[in-house]
């Protein structure tokens, strides 16, 4: 998705907290670690369980914790003036203005979406949330057939939900 940024529109960029993101490179490491070490130790039994369960599994894991390191260490959130975007990386959100019927600034509910990240809680309530910060914009929308409502983070609840609602049709406001 590529934008343009005019006075109007909105755009934030929301890091994920320094902590879990020590934790992922940590991670990251540790999975490089136990694939090189275990070479340069000289264990003799390089065949059997160690060749087809023990690298394979390694592997899998550090392309896992990496990609997960990668895409989620940052939300974004862009309104311009046909769209409203959101997202992680490569997984990414956007809807037209005539979609959304209305927009609140909400804090946060953990209870509710059952965590953090990109969440999917009953009712068709949707979460695309950062840990820790508890502000943000509830947007009840149209999607295909079904209604959903997003919650979407943010550190300027206020501009978000203002940008949104000025750029909403008279006929789908509530």
């Amino acid at each position: 998705m590529k934008y343009t940024l005019s006075s109007r529109n909105f755009a934030e960029t929301i890091p994920m907290p320094w902590g879990l993101m020590a934790i992922f490179y940590g991670s990251t490491l540790a999975m490089v670690i136990g694939l090189v070490l275990p070479a340069f130790l000289g264990d003799e039994d390089v065949t059997g369980w160690v060749i087809w369960v023990y690298y394979p599994g390694m592997a899998v894991g550090l392309i896992v914790i990496s990609a997960v390191s990668i895409w989620f260490r940052k939300l974004v959130v862009f309104v311009d003036e046909r769209y409203l975007a959101f997202g992680y990386g490569r997984f990414r959100k956007r809807f037209e203005f005539a979609q959304i019927a209305s927009v609140k600034v909400t804090p946060y509910s953990f209870y509710k979406y059952g965590g953090a990240g990109i969440r999917y809680a009953r009712h068709g309530h949707r979460a695309w949330s950062i840990p820790f910060l508890h502000t943000g914009v509830e947007v009840q929308l149209r999607e295909g057939t079904h209604d959903r409502t997003y919650y979407i983070s943010s550190r300027r609840a206020d501009e978000l939900a203002e940008a949104i609602q000025n750029r909403i049709p008279t006929s789908g406001r509530a």
